[in-house]
Formats: C-alpha cells, structure tokens, sequence
C-alpha cells in the first residue's frame, strides 16, 4: 500500500482508474488535484474530475491507523464527459492526524481505492496559553484555529471562569479577576466536536 505524507495539506495527483465492462468496453476515471486542508476547524476534501463514466458515487472512508478503515458517507457521481468538482467537509473529532481515501464505485457495484493521504491536523499546540504561570493578571491566549468557549476550571472541576470565543483567532487577552485565588488550573478551549486542554498557574 502506498501512503502519501503530507502536511498542512494541499496534495495533488492524477490517477486514472479503468474497469472491464462485458461488452461495454472500459469505464474510466481520471481524478485530478485532490485536496485535503483545513476549513473552519474541520477537514475539507476537495478533487475534480475530467473524465467520468458509468460511474455510480464516490465514498470517503478515513482511519486513525492506516489499516482499518470507516466509511464517512458519499457524493454521487455525475458522470459528465467533461469532469466535475467534488467536495466534502469531515468534522474531526481527533487532534493528532489520520488517513483518508476515496472509494469510486462503478454502476455494476465494483470499486476501486484511490492511495491512502495521511493528513496531520492543523491543530493548536499543547501550550495555547503562554506564558501558563500567569502574574501580570491577563491570561494570553494564541490561537490558530477558531473555538467556540474557553474556560477556566479549578482542580475540583468548578469553572471559575468562562468566555465565548465565536470563533475567534491570533492573540486574545483574557483578564483574570483579582479574586481568584492563586493556585493550578486547567484552561479548556472547545467547540461542538473537540475539547483541549492545558494546565496554567495562576500566582
């Protein structure tokens, strides 16, 4: 199985895919600048066609290990002799990376497997919050994908405080009030499909 690293991706290839049909000659495929990147927190899949035939959809499966793969849902093929443009959005719920490929079945129920692109995620690193012992009384905060809420949460799991982030990025100063006591947090950024966390003093 050939795999394909790539980062912060936008990854292109032409692959051309031919089934023997009874009597019907050969269904053909030609699947041109395939791209896998991040959108609004998410991982977005994009290709184009220029060539389509007796083709019935294309299914977008994904794994974390490379060996065992879920199927993520499907886009009919248009079959247009001219090719088209596809695209489809996956809500990532991990934070490290995973494989994703394409599956294009033809009308008579047969398939074939584009190469495995294995896709780091764009993510925020382990240390949002810098610096994480915080004295100055405002909590910065560096951000390079959006969130919805941040908050900060005692070690008995009590959140102190909380703010909504609607999406914001780049550098966000958040004030600490002077009656929270001095002590270890955990600040959580989050949105609908993922929660990271990191561990800041307060002083």
């Amino acid at each position: 199985m050939k795999t394909i690293y790539v980062r912060t991706i936008v990854f292109f290839f032409l692959l051309c895919v031919a089934f023997v049909s009874n009597g019907q000659g050969l269904l053909t495929v030609q699947l041109t600048d395939f791209k896998i990147e991040s959108r609004n927190g998410n991982v977005g899949l994009t290709w184009k066609t220029t060539a389509e035939e007796n083709l019935m959809q294309y299914e977008i499966e994904y794994s974390r290990d490379g060996r065992f793969y879920r199927n993520l849902g499907f886009i009919p093929a248009t079959n247009r002799i001219n090719g088209v443009y596809y695209q489809f959005e996956h809500p990532v719920s991990y934070s490290d990376s995973a494989f994703y490929r394409l599956k294009i079945v033809d009308n008579h129920g047969r398939w074939m497997y584009t190469p495995p692109v294995l896709y780091h995620v764009n993510k925020i690193t382990a240390w949002f919050v810098n610096p994480s012992v915080i004295n100055t009384g405002v909590m910065n905060i560096y951000l390079n994908d959006p969130f919805d809420w941040l908050e900060v949460v005692s070690i008995n799991g009590m959140v102190m405080l909380k703010q909504n982030l609607n999406g914001k990025m780049g550098r966000i100063n958040v004030p600490i009030s002077a009656d929270l006591a001095k002590g270890i947090y955990i600040v959580q950024l989050g949105d609908h499909y993922r929660t990271i966390t990191q561990k800041v003093v307060i002083q």
